[in-house]
């Protein structure tokens, strides 16, 4: 990913392509403030200052200072509300173009670190051996990358970034196979060292997947409770009677607005949802600028 290229084409996009209508030699050099709005866990102060710097040279600004920010809270902080995250500097048309690309950027990935905290705020103690709550691949088109690093931000892990780094066979590809067994045999063995899941629906799917033998990650998809219980239970004892005792890694999704800590108790090793990402409420920072010249 070219992170300059991308945040270029942010600018581009709520700027235009230029020229730009003003005198840059005219306006001074400021200094604003990046204010949160309301309390929010930090997330996306690493890139403010390229946006700034993306935007001074989009905007042409020749031999102008080069742009500061300075934090007063460290990425993954908790920021109250109205106080100052950081202090920007810059030549104010560099300030004053960035403005909102910078805002929505930081407000974005600020919102999902903040909610993602405090969805594994809400949930306590897990139990021993739990693997951890991962996101999904529902993300915004264009922010995946930024997106998945604010779940890490606010406490949380990542399921795969797409399909060029982990093999799920999921419902779709079952039935464009013609079946579990078919769609096992297209994915084994395509990539060295990668290990494949597979994705199973009820008790049936996954005795299927348990007799094949080679798939050991398994997605419960779309379970309730007693189900979830009856699967874990199934597939613990089919580890203990296997010839390699090779255990099963055992991922519960679609669970909606489930209560994770007793999916969690119900002994699977991880839980994937959607809503660290897609339920995140919003979450605002400004920008004011305080001292000019």
């Amino acid at each position: 990913m070219d992170l300059r290229a991308q945040i270029r084409g942010w600018l581009i996009e709520d700027l235009g392509g230029g020229p730009f209508p003003f005198e840059a030699a005219r306006d001074p050099w400021c200094e604003a403030h990046i204010k949160a709005k309301s309390a929010a866990v930090l997330c996306g102060a690493p890139y403010v200052l390229t946006i700034l710097e993306e935007t001074q040279s989009l905007l042409a600004l020749g031999p102008a200072k080069a742009p500061e920010i300075e934090w007063g809270y460290e990425e993954g902080a908790r920021v109250p509300a109205g106080a100052a995250a950081a202090r920007a500097r810059g030549h104010a048309q560099t300030l004053l173009k960035a403005e909102r690309t910078l805002l929505n950027f930081l407000s974005r990935l600020s919102e999902i670190a903040t909610h993602t905290a405090e969805v594994l705020g809400s949930i306590g103690d897990l139990p021993a051996g739990f693997g951890g709550i991962l996101d999904t691949r529902k993300n915004t088109p264009g922010l995946r990358h930024f997106e998945k690093y604010a779940v890490r931000v606010g406490g949380a892990k990542n399921h795969r970034l797409g399909f060029f780094d982990g093999d799920l066979i999921k419902d779709n590809d079952i039935a464009a196979a013609g079946g579990i067994r078919p769609a096992i045999d297209r994915a084994w063995g395509l990539r060295y060292m990668a290990e494949i899941q597979i994705e199973v629906q009820n008790m049936k799917e996954l005795e299927e997947v348990i007799a094949d033998g080679r798939v050991h990650m398994i997605l419960l998809d779309n379970m309730d409770l007693p189900a979830l219980r009856q699967a874990v239970a199934r597939a613990r004892q089919a580890k203990a009677a296997s010839k390699t005792g090779k255990p099963y890694s055992l991922e519960a999704s679609g669970i909606g607005g489930g209560d994770f800590r007793a999916i969690a108790q119900a002994g699977v090793d991880f839980i994937s949802t959607s809503r660290l990402v897609r339920a995140a409420p919003p979450l605002d920072f400004n920008m004011k600028i305080v001292r000019v010249g």
